[in-house]
C-alpha cells in the first residue's frame, strides 16, 4: 500500500513538473512570439507613414502641375484625376514644341530672305565693332 502511495506521489509529482516545464516553455515561446509580433507591427507602421508622406509629396506634386496648367484645359469644374492631368501636360508640352519649332523654322526662313535682299555694297562694306 506505501508502496502504491509512493507511486501516486512520484507520478503526480512528476506530472507537476511536466506541467511547470511545459508552462515555462508556452510563455518563453509566447513571449518570443509576442516580440515578433511586436517588431512587425512597429516596421508596418513606419512603412504606412513612408508611403503616407510620398503619397502625399506626390498628390502636391499633382495639384502644382494642376496650376501650371493653362486654364483653358480646365473647362469643367470637377478636379481632373492623375490620370487626366498627365494626358493635359502631355499634350500641353506637344503644343509648346510645335510652336518652338515653327517659329524656328519661321526665323530661319526670315534669315535666308534677309540674306538674300543684301546688296553687294552691304557685303562690302566693313563692319565696324562697337
Amino acid at each position: 500500500m506505501e508502496k502504491t502511495k509512493t507511486n501516486q506521489q512520484t507520478t503526480t509529482t512528476t506530472k507537476m513538473n511536466i506541467k511547470k516545464r511545459s508552462t515555462t516553455f508556452v510563455s518563453k515561446r509566447t513571449t518570443a512570439t509576442s516580440t515578433i509580433v511586436q517588431a512587425e507591427k512597429t516596421r508596418r507602421v513606419a512603412a504606412n507613414a513612408r508611403e503616407r508622406r510620398r503619397m502625399n509629396g506626390l498628390n502636391s506634386a499633382f495639384d502644382h502641375l494642376r496650376t501650371v496648367l493653362p486654364s483653358s484645359m480646365f473647362q469643367q469644374q470637377r478636379r481632373f484625376s492623375k490620370y487626366e492631368t498627365l494626358q493635359m501636360a502631355q499634350s500641353y508640352i506637344a503644343a509648346l514644341q510645335s510652336i518652338l519649332q515653327l517659329n524656328s523654322s519661321t526665323n530661319t526662313d526670315q534669315s535666308l530672305t534677309n540674306m538674300s535682299n543684301t546688296t553687294d555694297e552691304d557685303v562690302d562694306t566693313p563692319m565696324q565693332d562697337y
